[in-house]
């Protein structure tokens, strides 16, 4: 195989894709691929058609930080990696908490 060839096979990194596992106690588990330039939104709105919620009441969580529709994949903090079906990255889903007043 040619330079030029080999070249055309590679993928490129922006275009990998990565699973995500989707987790919550009392939510069902959802496992998606995405790209890692897909902002994070697609995914919370794909979850939240699944699991009958709107995003106004889960809460996506990567390792304790509240996660926002605008970030995208690959500005989760991770260390590179293949994540697959095998190995997912896990993103857990809680219940919004509404905060009351006295």
């Amino acid at each position: 195989m040619s330079d030029q060839e080999q070249e055309r096979t590679e993928v490129k990194p922006e275009s990998q894709h990565i699973a995500l596992k989707i987790q919550g106690s009392g939510f069902p588990e959802l496992v998606i691929k995405v790209k890692r330039t897909t902002k994070l939104s697609k995914m919370m709105n794909a979850y939240c058609d699944r699991a009958g919620k709107s995003l106004s009441e889960v809460r996506f969580m990567f390792e304790g930080d509240k996660l926002r529709p605008e970030q995208l994949v690959q500005d989760l903090d991770f260390d590179d990696g293949d994540f697959d079906e095998e190995n997912p990255l896990v993103i857990d889903v809680a219940q919004e908490a509404v905060g009351g007043s006295l």
